[in-house]
């Protein structure tokens, strides 16, 4: 029939013209084709690409690279990747920087993190690439409450086998504001009374802004970011972190959290002032950095530049300043799957080297194991050096919703809650933006609230003892933590929950033991008295008033053979009496002040000192412009006091902002909500 057709007058002349115009349409194709390519590679930063995997696949990454100039660096990355690449700033940790590809790459096999991780890793002179993976609050919803002995139950010495037994602790020491926690979470609210007389300064590190629109943003990255406004500045204060109305967060939620404040409390909450609720240390002093905003969200880039800034390490940014309070101890009460090494946390990953630099420099990190009913420790409480705090209950047995298990890297702890793992925190009324006298009890639950109550143990453990490394730390931890009861560990089979036992690594190393973890402190060699000082106060009025330390002890634990000597180290000058006694007596100069008094006590049967440190503010101080005391004298390793530092004219009420102060200031005036990966707040 074919053949037929082709014998047909005029056949070879049409054969001809649709072989001509399939020509024609080829030539076109390819001519189309590669005037297309030039416009993919070179496609303006406006005009966006929104990819179709942008939950999995990040655009935003941290690249170390040393000795790399800028332009040469993006040029390498952007021949590489075959999309523009635009460097967003270099981070305070040393060579490294967060870069942003314009679009994903549409060409090649680079779909993918894990692709364009091996890519980047590749490249000559990268130390590593890491993507900037974006963290989420995890704490789990709980009803409010306002009776303090049922709301901190396992604070008491009740017969519960996950009691922490904070009476018997606080007996011993009741901690020191030489002690400096850095709450790394969405900020404070510096009116709530529970915090008073804690906070220093402190920094606000989120870097984007948040549209105000609740709109999606231009490329992958829902509108997470500041939601104050503006970027980065030195007012660490919480505005909130609730979307815009109408709107939700990604874990469902529409309203404000106050994470930041709730977990401080857990740490540091004002104690033995008749409301609310008792800090695990009554003196240590919160360190407030922000960052994480909308939604909860905060970006692993900002983490680090906020670790480095915390520690005092890396490098300085003149328009941030340097950190005056070096914390001692670092709490993240922030946790997720990473993308890569199936949920691990790499030695290269840029928060794993922010905790090795903050080890390096004998400061603890506590961070949330996560929410994720049994599974895994989530990172970066994964990542090596890290104090993975995971919840129990009171029986010992664990949370239903928390992570577990252990490695030789990390060390996992589980802090008691109440019944069904619930902690009592303090919080804010405001369903938006902070409620003017607010404040609120409330009964959360999370290992976000795990974290704090680690990291509170362990400023305890330093006030004694100063001179604790980290790694010291962790092996009393782990050596005095209580062992797991029976069918602690929780499971699922087929048909229903099911509980077993722990094992040496399916859950961590024990039960948080507060009081027993100090008595080791306390039975170290080279033992010191302590000076342990009431706790620090909000004062009223302009004086008398008396503290009393009258719990100090010898290096025995007994009461004898103790010499005693206060002195002012921070503030205007007070009228004082009672230097040379157990009681000291602050006669008048407290309005408008803020001034710290360091106790020094010698055990005079081996002529060995301790120094610890209590703060009294006066009512209606603003915490957040008053400038901080220098380090002030506590023991050293051989149990010699340095000579405490006194204030220059710029403390009390308010007091200069120095330099630094200055500059952040100006530079000032000048996460949790992402199609990313997410850490979720514990």
């Amino acid at each position: 029939m074919f053949e037929s057709i082709a014998r047909l007058p005029g056949y070879q002349f049409i054969k001809a013209m649709l072989f001509g115009v399939m020509l024609v349409s080829v030539k076109k194709l390819l001519i189309a084709a590669l005037c297309a390519i030039p416009a993919l590679i070179h496609l303006p930063a406006h005009a966006q690409v929104t990819p179709q995997s942008s939950s999995t696949t990040h655009l935003r990454w941290v690249v170390n690279m040393p000795n790399a100039q800028s332009a040469d660096m993006l040029n390498k990355l952007q021949a590489v990747l075959g999309v523009p690449v635009k460097m967003v700033r270099p981070l305070l940790q040393p060579n490294s920087y967060l870069i942003e590809m314009q679009r994903l790459p549409v060409l090649g096999s680079l779909q993918g993190t894990q692709a364009i991780a091996s890519v980047l890793n590749a490249l000559p002179g990268v130390n590593f690439a890491s993507p900037d993976i974006q963290l989420k609050r995890a704490a789990v919803p709980a009803p409010s409450d306002t009776r303090y002995a049922a709301n901190q139950a396992s604070y008491l010495h009740n017969g519960a086998y996950a009691s922490l037994r904070m009476q018997d602790v606080w007996a011993q020491t009741r901690g020191s504001s030489s002690v400096v926690i850095a709450v790394l979470d969405s900020g404070v609210l510096f009116d709530n009374p529970e915090l008073k007389g804690r906070l220093l300064p402190g920094y606000d590190f989120v870097s984007q802004v948040t549209p105000p629109t609740g709109n999606r943003e231009a490329g992958p990255l829902l509108d997470s970011g500041s939601n104050d406004g503006n970027g980065r500045d030195p007012d660490p204060s919480d505005p909130g972190d609730a979307p815009p109305n109408g709107t939700t967060c990604p874990d469902g939620s529409n309203t404000s959290s106050w994470h930041g404040t709730t977990v401080a409390s857990v740490a540091a909450a004002q104690s033995n002032n008749g409301q609310f609720i008792a800090g695990m240390d009554w003196n240590a002093k919160i360190l407030p950095v922000r960052v994480s905003g909308r939604c909860g969200i905060a970006s692993s880039s900002d983490i680090v530049d906020a670790f480095y800034w915390a520690t005092g390490s890396g490098r300085v940014d003149p328009s941030i300043g340097v950190n005056p309070n070096p914390a001692n101890v670092i709490n993240l009460s922030f946790a997720t799957d990473t993308p890569l090494l199936g949920g691990g946390c790499s030695v290269a990953d840029p928060v794993a080297l922010a905790i090795a630099d903050a080890r390096a420099r004998n400061v603890s990190v506590v961070v949330s194991a996560g929410n994720n009913s049994g599974g895994a420790v989530q990172y970066p409480a994964n990542c090596a050096g890290s104090i993975a705090a995971g919840a129990a209950q009171q029986n010992g047995q664990l949370a239903t919703y928390t992570a577990k298990g252990t490695s030789n890297g990390f060390l996992t702890l589980h802090a008691p809650g109440n019944a069904n793992g619930f902690y009592a925190a303090v919080s804010n009324t405001g369903s938006s933006t902070p409620q003017a006298n607010g404040t609120a009890l409330q009964l959360v639950a999370g290992t976000s609230f795990s974290a704090p109550m680690v990291a509170g143990a362990i400023s305890l453990l330093k006030a004694v003892r100063p001179d604790l490394t980290p790694a010291q730390i962790e092996n009393l931890l782990r050596n005095n933590a209580l062992a797991y009861p029976a069918n602690a560990d929780f499971g699922t089979s087929i048909f229903r929950p099911t509980r077993r036992n722990c094992t040496a690594f399916s859950c961590g190393a024990g039960l948080l033991n507060p009081l027993g973890t100090l008595n080791a402190v306390r039975a170290l060699s080279n033992a010191l008295p302590v000076a342990n000082v009431p706790q620090s106060a909000v004062v009223g009025n302009n004086g008398p008033f008396v503290i009393d330390a009258g719990l100090s002890s010898n290096s025995t634990g007994g009461a004898g053979n103790l010499t005693y000597r206060w002195q002012q180290v921070f503030g205007q000058p007070v009228v004082l009496a009672g230097i040379d006694s157990d009681t000291l007596q602050v006669q008048s100069g407290l309005a408008g002040n803020i001034a710290e008094f360091a106790l020094t006590v010698t055990d005079t049967s081996i002529n060995r000192i301790h120094t610890s440190v209590v703060r009294l503010v006066g009512n209606g101080v603003n915490e957040r412009m008053f400038a901080p005391s220098a380090a002030v004298g506590e023991s050293n390793s051989d149990g010699v006091a340095a000579a405490p530092v006194a204030s220059a004219s710029q403390g009390g009420g308010g007091g200069a902002l120095g330099l630094y102060g200055l500059l952040a200031l100006w530079a000032g005036l000048g996460l949790w909500r992402s199609s990313q990966a997410g850490l979720k707040g514990a």
